[in-house]
């Protein structure tokens, strides 16, 4: 019986990018971050809104969601006195849906 042809191995990922990343995974490391983030998959939400959904205070909310701009996660567009959210970062689905999947301890 002839054998499977191994797979390469993956190619060694670059410092860089694990830097990139634990900043990232540093900033996500925050439940506030993580509910944030799971709701604004779903779409674009306006600051107050999220905080009513998320039942904190609409500064706190605000300073989590600047955090999350700073490192490229979310992105804000203003519509006349409200401020809206979404999700810019590519990643952030995949990991999220990881969290789905393990999040229960298994």
């Amino acid at each position: 019986m002839p054998r499977a042809a191994a797979r390469p191995a993956p190619r060694p990922i670059a410092d860089a990018t694990f830097d990139r990343a634990a900043a990232v995974l540093r900033i996500l490391a925050h439940p506030v971050r993580l509910r944030l983030l799971d709701r604004l998959l779903r779409g674009p939400v306006h600051v107050g809104r999220l905080a009513e959904q998320l039942d904190l205070p609409q500064a706190v909310v605000s300073q989590h969601l600047a955090q999350m701009r700073s490192y490229g996660i979310v992105e804000s567009r203003r519509e006349e006195r409200r401020v809206y959210y979404h999700v810019i970062n590519p990643h952030a689905r995949h990991l999220l849906a990881c969290i789905r999947r393990h999040g229960d301890g298994r």
